[in-house]
C-alpha cells in the first residue's frame, strides 16, 4: 500500500513521463516565435552563426565581425578565459576554443604575440588533476575534436602546435596556496583591492542595513606566460619595473547553461567569477570572506546555494569589476549544447550556435531570450521577467557598468550556415533535445518547470 507521499511522487513521475515521452533525439520541441523590431540607434551588436559545427560557427562569427586581423594586432598578448569548472555542456566547447586560438595564431599579416588560456575553476591547489572540473574529467559531449576528451588534453594539443607562443595558466585562490601580492613587482598571485599595500580600495556594498549588510572588493590575478611575460590583469604587461603599454586583449569565452533557482542562467556575466579569488568559500555564514571585512564574489550576492540579501548583486559586483578592473574586449558564447537544469547532465538541447559581442549584458540577454528560455521554458531563464534572477542581475550589471540591457539598442547580425543565408526575422533557436534516462534529472526538470518565482 502506497503512502500519500509515494502516490503523489508516482503521479508526478507518470505525468512527467507522459509529457516528455515524445521528446527524443533529433526531434525539436514545439516551436515558439519571438518577433524583434529593428534596432534604433544601436549601441552594440550581437553576432551569431547557427546550424554549423562549432568550428564553422566560430569562424563565421569572427568573419562577421570583420576578421581576426581587425580584432587583434600582430604583437598582442591575448588572454582567453573559458568555462572550465565543469565538463560537457558546462564547459566551453573545445572545438570552438581550439579554432579561435588557431585563427589568432594564423592571423593574416602575421602574429608575433602570445595567446593564453587561463581560468580559476576554484578546484584546489592542482585543478588540472581535478576530475570535478573540465580539466581532467572526460567529456561525454561538447568536445567535438577526435582524440581530445577534456580541457587538459586540448591545452597539450595546442601547446604542441605553437610551443611557448601558447600558455595554459591556472589561477589559484589564495586560500589554496597562491600568494597575495600588491602588484607585479611581487610576482604571480592575487591582488586584493582593499586599500592596503599601495593598492587602491575598490569595494562595493549591498546597501542593506543590519546583519544582512555585506561588502566585497575587487580581486584580480598577476601571472606569467611561458615566454616569461608578466601580465597584470588590471593594468597590463609589466617589464623591467614598469608597464610597457604592449597591447593586452581579454576574451571572455563562456558556455550557456542553467545555473540554479537563485541565479537562473550562467554565461558571460557570471564567467567573471572565474577571474576573481573566491577564498573563504560560498557560504557567508561559514567563512565566505577574503578578509575580516570583505566577502568574495560568491558569498557576497548569495547565501551559499540560495538567494542573498538583495536581488541582482551578482550583476552589480561584476558591473563594478568591468568599470574598475577590466572589461573583456570581446565576449564569445559557445552554445553548441545548452543545459536546461544542469551544467553536466541531461536534459540538454543542441542549439548549434556561437554568439559574440563586446557587451556581456547584451549577449547574455540575447542568449537567454532566444536560446535558453525558449527551450527550457523555465521562468528563471526569462530575461524579460522582472522576478527572474537572470533579469535582476543583468539589470544591475547594466546599471553599474553602462552595458546595454535594452534590446532595442542592440543590432543583430546572424548567419545560418546550413541554409547559407543571413537571418533577419525569427531569431529563436529550437535545438535537438536529449532528455537522458535519469529519473532524478527528469523530475528535477518537471519540478522547476512548474516552480513559481
Amino acid at each position: 500500500m502506497y503512502t500519500r507521499r509515494e502516490t503523489l511522487l508516482q503521479m508526478l513521475w507518470i505525468g512527467g513521463a507522459m509529457t516528455l515521452a515524445s521528446a527524443v533525439w533529433g526531434k525539436p520541441q514545439e516551436k515558439s516565435r519571438v518577433g524583434r523590431s529593428p534596432a534604433v540607434d544601436p549601441l552594440c551588436t550581437v553576432y551569431r552563426s547557427v546550424n554549423g559545427n562549432p568550428a564553422e560557427n566560430l569562424r563565421k562569427v569572427v568573419e562577421l565581425m570583420g576578421g581576426v586581423d581587425t580584432l587583434f594586432g600582430e604583437d598582442d598578448v591575448v588572454l582567453i578565459k573559458p568555462n572550465a569548472q565543469w565538463w560537457n555542456q558546462g564547459a566551453t566547447n573545445l572545438a570552438a576554443l581550439s579554432t579561435f586560438v588557431d585563427l589568432i595564431m594564423e592571423r593574416p599579416g602575421g602574429f608575433r604575440g602570445e595567446v593564453l588560456i587561463a581560468e580559476n575553476c576554484h578546484r584546489g591547489i592542482s585543478p588540472w588533476t581535478s576530475t570535478g572540473s573540465g580539466w581532467a574529467k572526460d567529456f561525454e559531449r561538447n568536445a567535438d575534436i577526435p582524440g581530445i576528451k577534456n580541457l587538459a588534453e586540448l591545452g597539450q594539443s595546442i601547446k604542441k602546435r605553437y610551443g611557448d607562443r601558447f600558455t595554459l595558466r591556472h589561477w589559484i585562490n589564495v586560500a589554496y596556496g597562491a600568494k597575495r601580492v600588491f602588484g607585479p613587482k611581487d610576482g604571480a598571485g592575487y591582488v586584493y583591492c582593499d586599500g592596503t599595500g599601495g593598492v587602491p580600495l575598490l569595494s562595493f556594498d549591498n546597501g542593506v542595513a543590519g546583519e544582512r549588510h555585506r561588502a566585497t572588493i575587487m580581486t584580480y590575478p598577476v601571472f606569467l606566460t611561458d615566454q616569461g611575460t608578466v601580465v597584470d590583469f588590471k593594468n597590463g604587461i609589466w617589464e623591467k619595473g614598469k608597464y610597457t603599454g604592449r597591447p593586452f586583449r581579454f576574451v571572455n569565452f563562456p558556455a550557456l547553461n542553467h545555473h540554479s533557482v537563485y541565479c537562473g542562467m550562467t554565461s558571460a556575466v557570471k564567467n567573471y567569477l572565474g577571474v576573481t579569488d573566491l577564498s573563504g568559500g560560498p557560504d557567508p555564514h561559514q567563512g565566505g570572506k577574503l578578509t575580516s571585512q570583505y566577502y568574495n564574489f560568491h558569498s557576497f550576492p548569495f547565501d551559499k546555494w540560495d538567494h542573498g540579501p538583495r536581488p541582482g548583486m551578482l550583476g552589480a559586483e561584476v558591473g563594478v569589476f568591468l568599470n574598475s578592473v577590466r572589461k573583456a574586449d570581446l565576449n564569445i558564447t559557445a552554445a553548441e549544447w545548452v543545459g536546461l537544469v544542469s551544467r553536466v547532465d541531461p536534459p540538454v538541447v543542441r542549439t548549434r550556435a556561437v554568439l559574440a559581442s563586446t557587451d556581456p549584458v547584451a549577449l547574455d540577454y540575447h542568449s537567454g531570450k532566444y536560446l535558453l528560455f525558449p527551450n527550457s521554458k523555465l521562468a528563471f531563464h526569462d530575461p524579460d521577467d522582472a522576478k527572474s534572477p537572470l533579469r535582476q542581475y543583468l539589470a544591475a550589471c547594466a546599471e553599474k557598468s553602462g552595458c546595454v540591457l535594452d534590446e532595442s539598442r542592440v543590432d543583430i547580425v546572424s548567419y545560418d550556415i546550413y541554409n547559407k543565408k543571413s537571418q533577419n526575422d525569427d531569431l529563436v533557436l529550437h535545438g535537438e533535445m536529449y532528455w537522458g534516462r535519469d529519473p532524478k534529472s527528469l523530475l528535477k526538470y518537471i519540478y522547476l518547470r512548474f516552480l513559481p518565482i
